[in-house]
């Protein structure tokens, strides 16, 4: 697989995202055209993965790029799009160009539905008409990975996790990966709203991946509630009831590894992986104080049950780590964004 870019960026503005602040910046056509003619002219039909935030903004001219290149069906193309740029017609271009695999983000059942074509539908409503785009796209492409968030503030009781499990029914043909809220430094204005309130945890860099561990403490859920859902919706998702219904509605797919790749990333770290930590997780948050209280912002001091995780991942270079390499202030954004308020006041008041 070779990856390539076509663009910086995204035209949403999902609060929570890294890229929610880079204005959409699609990069120039001849030098996209200038990659793909070099691994063309070394591999046969090779494997593309385009790095975009959201592939496709610019659809006709990156499909026209593309085209000048080679014939159709000279790449396989593998994107990161959403279901506002995923219409029918675009669809047909794209199997045309030999794009077997789509990332869309459907982020939440109860926003975000300008990514989702969904407008303000919500709930039921919203999961009914995405689910029927996505098997639409089905039909065209082989393969589409669906991406959600929990923990979001908009999520409450039930629904959201029960939802999710709905739409692996009614498009069994998908892969749902599902993300746990992350707060990144400075990586999005949201952020400053969750320091504000001290919902911010001092987790280790080295969990904050989007699906270890979520640091911000949940506006509507006790922790143990909150994993209890998430671990019922994850088995759910990749129990073998569904990784047949996958298998079953791919069928035909090509190239043939496509349908496979499902049931390896449900059966590997992935989907039985995660399973297993949120698992220990939840038996932990009822038997261990350091964990209950680390969880409830009651102490930053990192409980054993960390510590003893990242020491097996990382081996060897436990011992090269510097002091304190574990601790950070995850406060930072807020404090500096309050300096600079406090010299700009001072700034304003002395001109």
């Amino acid at each position: 697989m070779f990856h390539t870019i076509g663009s910086l960026g995204c035209p949403y503005t999902c609060n929570f995202c890294i890229d929610s602040v880079v204005p959409h910046q699609p990069l120039g056509l001849d030098l996209i055209k200038s990659d793909l003619k070099f691994l063309l002219g070394k591999f046969k039909k090779p494997n593309i993965g385009w790095h975009d935030p959201n592939f496709g903004v610019r659809f006709d001219e990156c499909m026209g790029a593309i085209e000048d290149v080679a014939p159709p069906g000279s790449f396989n193309f593998f994107a990161e799009s959403s279901l506002s740029i995923l219409t029918e017609p675009h669809l047909k271009t794209m199997q045309k160009n030999g794009f077997k695999a789509v990332l869309p983000g459907i982020e939440s059942w109860y926003g975000m539905g300008d990514k989702s074509r969904s407008g303000k539908l919500m709930g039921m409503e919203k999961v009914q008409k995405v689910s029927d785009h996505v098997n639409l796209v089905l039909s065209y492409i082989p393969y589409i990975q669906t991406n959600f968030v929990v923990g979001l503030d908009t999520d409450e009781g039930p629904d959201p996790f029960e939802l999710t499990k709905l739409f692996v029914d009614l498009a069994p043909g998908a892969f749902p990966v599902v993300s746990v809220l992350q707060a990144f430094g400075q990586a999005a204005p949201l952020n400053l709203e969750y320091q504000s309130a001290g919902r911010v945890l001092p987790f280790p860099f080295h969990f904050l991946n989007n699906y270890h561990v979520m640091n911000v403490m949940p506006r509507n859920y006790e922790w143990p509630e909150f994993y209890d859902r998430l671990l019922d919706m994850q088995s759910y998702i990749f129990s073998w009831r569904a990784i047949r219904r996958r298998l079953v509605a791919a069928r035909g797919a090509r190239p043939v590894w496509l349908p496979l790749l499902n049931v390896i990333r449900a059966r590997c770290s992935e989907g039985v992986g995660r399973i297993r930590h949120y698992t220990k997780l939840r038996e932990l948050l009822d038997t261990d104080p350091q964990v209950q209280q680390f969880w409830a912002g009651e102490t930053t001091e990192i409980p054993e049950f960390l510590t003893d995780w990242i020491k097996k991942d990382i081996g060897v270079f436990w011992d090269w780590l510097p002091e304190g390499a574990l601790y950070h202030d995850p406060n930072a954004y807020l404090k500096t964004s309050s300096e600079l308020r406090q010299v700009e006041d001072g700034v304003a008041a002395s001109g």
